[in-house]
């Protein structure tokens, strides 16, 4: 169980533990989803490193089981009665959360009661747990047909945006309704369509946003 204020060792997550670099890539990632005049409720925000990559004009609202820094909303989402922030905001994210949690769908349920509506950017990890280890995938959740089958009851437009290894960007809106298990492309296979080896390993060497028009 998480503690708020004190999250417990065993689990290995810190606030103030290393920050990876593909952290920082998983925030640029769904910073690029937001827009000027939008206010961002981060839940797991830890060091509130998000904040650094919003655009220009973007609201943020830090809340986390932590206060890592002072001002920080506490709230332990593995507790059915968490709160969110007493204040106004339109998207919410949860970078790196859900893979932590006890019960996605009790986090899911309680979450889109409080938030119905909002537009919801998060991740999920579908790393299979070989060994019960908290971080990795839940149980019938290290395929996306499996994550897509828990997230889609309570994320209406639920549309994975991005894929890198086995980390997925999903983007939706808050709120229960019609269930949509349909897997939606994302942009990782609609880009891979049209992506061959040799520009690959051409936009891979030289760190290239495009392929050379000598080779289109």
């Amino acid at each position: 169980m998480l503690v708020e204020k004190n999250f417990p060792r065993t689990t290995g997550w810190s606030p103030n533990g290393p920050h990876r670099e593909s952290w920082h890539d998983r925030a640029t990632l769904a910073a690029r989803l937001l827009r000027t005049g939008d206010v961002v409720c981060d839940l797991g925000a830890g060091s509130q490193s998000f904040k650094q990559v919003l655009p220009a004009g973007v609201g943020y609202i830090p809340v986390d089981c932590y206060d890592a820094i002072p001002g920080t909303h506490i709230a332990d989402f593995n507790q059915p009665a968490f709160t969110l922030p007493d204040a106004p905001f339109n998207v919410l994210t949860a970078l790196g959360v859900i893979n932590w949690l006890d019960d996605p769908e009790a986090f899911l349920q309680r979450l889109s009661e409080l938030a119905d509506g909002r537009f919801f950017i998060f991740t999920y990890d579908l790393w299979p747990n070989k060994n019960n280890i908290r971080g990795f995938a839940h149980p019938g959740m290290d395929t996306m047909e499996g994550a897509v089958r828990v997230f889609s009851p309570f994320i209406q437009n639920l549309t994975p945006v991005i894929v890198y290894r086995r980390r997925v960007l999903f983007s939706g809106t808050l709120g229960t309704g019609q269930t949509a298990n349909e897997v939606k492309p994302s942009a990782t296979k609609i880009y891979l369509k049209y992506l061959r080896p040799q520009e690959f390993i051409l936009m891979k060497l030289f760190r290239l946003d495009m392929m050379p028009s000598w080779l289109a």
